[in-house]
């Protein structure tokens, strides 16, 4: 004969909230960071592809803005310089 406890079903159950509660949160945070670094990569990509239009373009206004962020474009001698949000790409032209 089989005996039921009623305590042992609802600690099971519990577990199997919390390993479920913890799987769902990981995988959470697992794609948010991986958002982040997609949109790292992204503002590169902008900002390399704003330095490659003033190469081909010079009467381009310094600022631009793509997908709602602003792109500030500096040019020295041999340097070309984007700004964006608290990063700084920049690009040496060597001679």
């Amino acid at each position: 004969m089989k005996l039921k406890h009623k305590g042992f079903v609802l600690v099971e159950s519990l577990t199997s909230l919390a390993i479920s509660l913890l799987i769902i949160f990981m995988l959470t945070y697992c794609v948010s960071e991986q958002f982040k670094l997609l949109d790292g990569w992204e503002q590169r990509v902008n900002a390399h592809k704003v330095i490659l239009l003033h190469l081909s373009n010079p009467n381009l206004p310094a600022i631009m803005t793509i997908k709602g962020q602003k792109y500030y474009f500096q040019q020295t001698k041999n340097n070309y310089q984007v700004s964006v949000r608290n990063n700084v790409y920049q690009v040496e032209i060597k001679t």
